[in-house]
């Protein structure tokens, strides 16, 4: 099954899809393409993107960006599959 992450950037500095943290995040939680987002709209725009792309699961986490790293914020939400 390939599975979609969507990393929502709440707080902090910039992420971007092809950054360290991104990778972290594809390989944390077992995901094949992941999507960064700055708003709801973006959240909606990415998971319309993964869907076209074939992916069965797309996943959501809150993440909080700062020059130490990348903080996790919570469980990740189930969008799809």
């Amino acid at each position: 099954m390939k599975r979609g992450l969507i990393v929502y950037v709440t707080g902090g500095g910039e992420l971007h899809e092809d950054s360290w943290g991104s990778y972290a995040c594809m390989d944390r939680f077992g995901a094949d393409t992941v999507g960064v987002a700055r708003s709801e709209f973006d959240i909606a725009e990415n998971w319309w993107r993964m869907i076209t792309q074939g992916m069965q699961e797309i996943l959501c986490v809150r993440a909080q960006v700062s020059d130490e790293g990348m903080r996790i914020l919570g469980a990740p939400l189930r969008i799809c599959g």
